[in-house]
């Protein structure tokens, strides 16, 4: 297993927190022997139109995953985008820290790249204890997450 994260500017999740989100991650999933995810930080006009040019929905989200063939030249398996102010909103909403929101956040998007998803009731289960398992690992508190396809 080699699951590296990749921030270009703003990083709100520091390097050594990537690192074992990265780790917990590989003890619930199969990952790639090398395998890179791009993070970026952005804001809610920018999540908003890339929400809406790649999925079809006119409005920001809090989390989107893009997908990649990575290749043996080319690690990258995808990009994960991650809206600033609706994650702040969000852990206030469910009163856990910003660093239990991120972390929750960059799980479900790495997941989604790693070939899971949440289309029918068994997946939105299946992803959900998934999650669960994952963030209990880290020592956070797992949030009520809203489904949404």
């Amino acid at each position: 297993m080699s699951l590296t994260y990749n921030t270009e500017g703003k990083t709100l999740i520091p390097t050594v927190q990537l690192k074992k989100i990265a780790s917990a991650i590989a003890l619930f999933v199969d990952v790639p022997a090398k395998a890179e995810v791009g993070v970026a930080f952005v804001s809610s006009d920018r999540s908003q139109d890339l929400n809406k040019r790649y999925s079809g929905h006119d409005y920001p989200t809090d989390v989107l995953s893009f997908d990649y063939k990575s290749t043996p030249e080319n690690p990258t398996i995808g990009d994960i985008a991650i809206c600033e102010s609706i994650a702040k909103s969000q852990a206030v909403e469910h009163g856990i820290f910003l660093e239990a929101e991120l972390a929750l956040l960059l799980v479900h998007g790495t997941l989604h790249l790693l070939g899971h998803d949440h289309q029918d009731q068994a997946q939105i289960a299946s992803l959900d204890q998934l999650q669960s398992d994952i963030m209990e690992s880290l020592d956070y508190k797992y949030r009520n997450f809203k489904w949404s396809h």
